[in-house]
């Protein structure tokens, strides 16, 4: 009796362990097939159209912790990975056009900075409110972007930004301008900030969010300061937005205003949720097959947003976890069969 109770709650457990146990072996062949294609990949474009899938996946992901697991929808996301790339050139030209490592810090904490007040704003109200607030601002930064033609370039986009050396620890391992090289380099930053994410997610902070995103008022009944943990989640959104627009124009070594536009801002949200939210790979998914589709349909109608829109429209219809979702989704099948 005892041994068949005592079977019965190691399942659970044994499941979670094994269930850990894919989603690492997962994870290692994923960074051994993005550490492999350079190699194997003949053209230079799909080089640089997979360090973008890359960056973009890592603003989708930053997207995924506000949203997935705080509960806050952000329209215009992407304008922090525009602020984050503006602050990170304009540091290359005027301070410090030797030290990538200075300008892509300096990038992100300028970027956490502007959105600390506009956080501040923010999280006094939620759901519809917080949303329409997150365009407010958006259409701000933007319209910066796009009118301060002295600081940013105006339409015509910030350029003339330097390449300067990748190094670690004083030691040049190449430039900046190499496109293999840099391919690496974001691979390298881009999973080093994804562990980073999963182990806050999965600490006792990630469970506050978690509670807040379930029931804000039972978390504040509990004695959680809904405003100070909905800050932090904001915080560590648009600081890790922030990295990609730093690694974004390390990348193109040019940004402009249509970085922060509406459109790219829905198409952030598109990643996410072709993706699935609340499990941080799937947003990477959701980046590649958006940019994928983007770039193949393009070259056969001009209205590729329309057959985009409607994968979209069908996948939240009949998929709405998203393509993350389909483990769970075999799962409760093979459970409701037995």
């Amino acid at each position: 009796m005892s041994s068949a109770i005592s079977s019965r709650a190691a399942g659970p457990a044994l499941a979670r362990v094994e269930a850990s146990r894919a989603k690492v072996v997962c994870l290692l062949v994923g960074v051994a097939v993005a550490a492999v294609l350079p190699l194997v990949l003949p053209n230079k474009f799909y080089v640089r159209l997979v360090n973008e899938i890359m960056i973009y996946g890592l603003l989708a992901m930053s997207l995924d912790v506000l949203l997935g697991y705080t509960g806050l929808l952000s329209f215009m996301h992407n304008a922090y990975l525009g602020l984050g790339a503006y602050a990170t050139g304009l540091l290359l030209i005027h301070v410090c056009p030797q030290s990538m490592w200075l300008a892509i810090v300096g990038g992100t904490l300028i970027t956490m900075i502007i959105a600390l007040p506009v956080g501040w704003v923010q999280v006094r109200t939620g759901g519809l409110a917080f949303a329409l607030l997150t365009v407010a601002f958006g259409m701000m930064f933007y319209t910066v972007a796009w009118k301060w033609y002295d600081l940013t370039g105006g339409d015509d986009g910030l350029m003339g930004v330097p390449q300067p050396d990748i190094t670690v620890l004083g030691f040049k391992i190449a430039s900046s301008g190499d496109s293999t090289a840099m391919y690496y380099f974001t691979l390298v930053v881009v999973l080093g900030l994804f562990l980073l994410t999963w182990r806050i997610i999965h600490s006792p902070l990630g469970a506050v969010l978690e509670a807040i995103r379930e029931n804000e008022e039972r978390a504040a009944f509990v004695g959680i300061d809904v405003r100070r943990y909905k800050l932090i989640g904001w915080m560590l959104a648009c600081g890790l937005a922030g990295a990609a627009g730093s690694i974004y124009i390390l990348y193109r070594g040019y940004t402009g205003p249509g970085v922060m536009g509406a459109f790219s801002g829905a198409g952030v949200l598109m990643m996410v949720l072709l993706g699935g939210m609340r499990s941080l790979w799937g947003p990477f998914i959701g980046a590649a097959i958006f940019i994928f589709m983007q770039d193949y349909i393009s070259t056969m109608t001009e209205d590729w947003e329309f057959f985009v829109g409607l994968v979209v429209v069908l996948l939240v219809l009949f998929m709405p976890g998203g393509l993350a979702g389909i483990p769970g989704l075999f799962k409760g099948k093979l459970g409701g069969g037995d």
